[in-house]
């Protein structure tokens, strides 16, 4: 098992960063070279630069590339990504999914949503220290509501209102926008395609729309709590 902080610790001013990965990777029993070697192309570091010299990103890259070369089957990752720059932040998805292949198992702890959507199997939602949801998006989507966006034949009439799970209904000459739970979906898809659908879009919720949901019903539910 190895673990990666957000701050990787102090690093000796005089060090370079190639020398901090050997360092950390000796902590650990040995580095894969080849893949040092790889790891440090992708991630775009200069080994031969002092520590001192690096930015908040490039001493993220070292702590990555020392946590990566090594031949470990746990890998706890949090905030991986922090200070990196996009293209970075792409490379680091790239290793993680080839990590994954491998057979590596990786624990990601991170804030920005969309990464772990990208790279995770399972979710697990932490509030106030605890984890209060957790399963495949799959399974957390059934937690809030699917979008909705029709284009509707001309002339089509069609009463959406009493479908259970729908909210949100707007309805703009033949342009249909509405959100719905997974207890009305079905009956909902069943009346649009009766009236005649032109186009229709989908769009299940984002994992920052899940995790919104969540959190804001459970600030909905703390004054019940303290009552």
């Amino acid at each position: 098992m190895i673990h990666v902080s957000a701050t990787p610790g102090p690093y000796e001013l005089g060090q370079t960063g190639g020398e901090v990965v050997d360092l950390l990777g000796r902590l650990r029993g040995g580095l894969n070279g080849a893949r040092r070697s790889r790891l440090i192309e992708l991630f775009e570091l200069d080994p031969t630069k002092k520590c001192g010299t690096y930015s908040t990103g490039n001493r993220q890259k070292v702590a990555l590339v020392a946590a990566l070369a090594s031949d470990v089957e746990l890998l706890l990752l949090d905030e991986p990504t922090l200070g990196l720059d996009p293209l970075m932040e792409a490379s680091f998805r790239q290793v993680i999914m080839e990590e994954k292949k491998q057979g590596r198992t990786v624990l990601l702890s991170s804030h920005i949503l969309a990464e772990v959507e990208a790279l995770c199997d399972r979710v697990t939602i932490i509030r106030s220290g605890r984890a209060v949801e957790t399963g495949t998006l799959a399974e957390l989507r059934h937690l809030t509501f699917t979008t909705i966006i029709a284009e509707l034949v001309g002339g089509a009439q069609v009463d959406l209102s009493s479908i259970p799970g729908i909210c949100g209904l707007e309805m703009k000459g033949t342009s249909l926008h509405c959100e719905v739970d997974s207890t009305g979906i079905t009956e909902l898809l069943r009346r649009l395609s009766q009236a005649g659908i032109r186009s229709l879009v989908s769009q299940p919720p984002t994992l920052e729309e899940l995790f919104m949901h969540y959190y804001g019903a459970a600030k909905a539910e703390a004054p019940e709590a303290a009552k």
